[in-house]
């Protein structure tokens, strides 16, 4: 199958969450099954340093009057995996990130470079005289790329069946009425049964309701957001078309999340030499210049520190475990309030609490290997992607049962491979950090609990014959 996946981020070229772990992961998963798989991204400021020298250039005109765009054939050094960048100096050569500026705040057109990523998907799928490669399925990923189904719709000529993955409803990519015109999709589509969304319009909705096939990140997501809780105001239109649903769980790709091959950690370990996960506790101590008694609890974090994560639950959670002697640390940013409380405590705890700011993706790995408990008690999680990590690094995942995170981890039977709660407040995860202090003590049943954790395999590969089933399925319908 001839396969044209479209995202804003892909890793390792450019990353600021899962989404770009999977965009840069499934696409090689389903290469290495035989795939004739491309990637459409923006040409983002620095992008070009981390790819293979130009193949071909291609100008596509000027038709958002903002500059011409250009595709630009090439591959990715790291893997070789082919890609088309959309390159326009307008849009995209910035400063800061792919969606916001110096002060945290979305570009002001953010419709229209994510419209012309859309217009650029869509005219690789339909206009051969652009590339004589011509794909059997667009796989669209958030509403970034949502607009392409729209386009397609707007264009009404034959395209190859759209499959569109939401990885997170809650950024629907809503935008006021007066800038549609910017976006030059016709007027036909912006109905309450199409793109419009409570007096705006949106990208993820024409995704939504003009693809074929939509999936979400685990299968329990899927579920989760077909009601009004956790479905952002689109439930009802997922309702309508849950014909179409389906929920794939998120893989993980081993060559770059495995302690036991991991560069970036003290000691190497696997199943057979658990024991040597230890000494990434110690390092991971001494490299925060906490106390170094490993012999208590070691909780971690690393998150966005934002409410959806249930980061305000940890920050109100911990002081009666810190002063119980555990420590804690954390990688992550977001919301000042929870920055400026979890600083507050380390200022506190200097000898037992270690935040870090930011993101740093080497110490990411070493905060994986090193803790022994990883924290994500978030209120939803389409499918999360560090406790997938923190399973393989025998490192238990204390979660609130929720999307993928109850999807993966359990805490009870043969199967116990960390720790849940259901409820989203203080008590419940106090309750739960409580039974995993106490889980500790007990050294076999904790050992067991790791061995478990990392038996699983949530591989890429274990996960890609359900893609190749789904697109299969879609081309023979079409």
């Amino acid at each position: 199958m001839k396969i044209l996946f479209a995202a804003s981020e892909i890793y390792p070229l450019i990353k600021t969450g899962g989404l770009a772990d999977v965009a840069g992961a499934l696409p090689l998963a389903l290469r290495n099954k035989g795939h004739d798989v491309k990637l459409i991204m923006p040409a983002y400021q620095g992008i070009l340093e981390k790819v293979d020298p130009i193949l071909r250039s291609i100008n596509l005109g000027n038709p958002f009057g903002v500059g011409d765009l250009r595709i630009l054939e090439t591959r990715i050094k790291e893997n070789n995996t082919p890609i088309w960048l959309l390159q326009c100096q307008a849009l995209y050569e910035r400063d800061f990130g792919p969606y916001v500026d110096q002060n945290g705040q979305d570009f002001a057109d953010n419709h229209l470079r994510f419209c012309a990523l859309s217009w650029a998907a869509a005219k690789l799928v339909v206009d051969t005289s652009i590339s004589e490669w011509q794909a059997d399925i667009l796989h669209l990923n958030d509403w970034q790329t949502g607009f392409a189904a729209a386009y397609l719709a707007s264009w009404k000529l034959p395209h190859p069946p759209i499959v569109t993955t939401v990885h997170n409803l809650r950024y629907n990519g809503s935008f006021d009425m007066h800038k549609f015109a910017d976006t030059q999709i016709s007027y036909d589509l912006l109905t309450m049964h199409g793109m419009e969304f409570y007096g705006r319009f949106s990208g993820l909705k024409a995704g939504l309701v003009y693809a074929d096939a939509i999936t979400t990140v685990s299968p329990t997501y899927a579920r989760e957001i077909l009601t009004p809780e956790y479905g952002d105001g689109l439930d009802g239109v997922l309702n309508a078309m849950s014909d179409k649903l389906t929920g794939i769980l998120n893989g993980v790709d081993y060559q770059q999340w495995n302690p036991a091959k991991d560069e970036h950690i003290a000691q190497t370990y696997d199943s057979n030499t658990l024991d040597n996960k230890n000494a990434n506790k110690q390092a991971l101590l001494q490299e925060n210049k906490l106390n170094q008694d490993t012999s208590q609890l070691l909780f971690g974090v690393v998150s966005r520190l934002t409410e959806q994560k249930g980061l305000d639950l940890v920050l109100q959670a911990l002081p009666e475990f810190l002063d119980t002697g555990v420590k804690f640390v954390l990688l992550g940013s977001g919301d000042k309030y929870l920055e400026e409380g979890f600083l507050a405590l380390e200022k506190r705890y200097p000898q037992q609490v270690a935040i870090r700011l930011g993101y740093d993706e080497a110490y990411s790995h070493r905060l994986q290997a090193g803790v022994d408990v990883l924290l994500i008690p978030s209120r939803f999680e389409p499918c999360g992607l560090t406790q997938l990590y923190a399973l393989k690094y025998g490192t238990l995942p204390l979660v609130r049962q929720t999307g993928g995170l109850a999807d993966t981890v359990f805490e009870i039977g043969n199967t116990a491979n960390g720790f849940h709660f259901e409820e989203a407040n203080k008590e419940a995860l106090s309750a739960c950090m409580w039974r995993a202090m106490e889980a500790y003590r007990q050294t076999d049943k904790w050992k067991q609990r790791q061995l478990n954790a990392m038996q699983y395999d949530h591989s890429w590969e274990s996960v890609t014959d359900n893609w190749q089933d789904l697109y299969q399925s879609l081309i023979s319908k079409d």
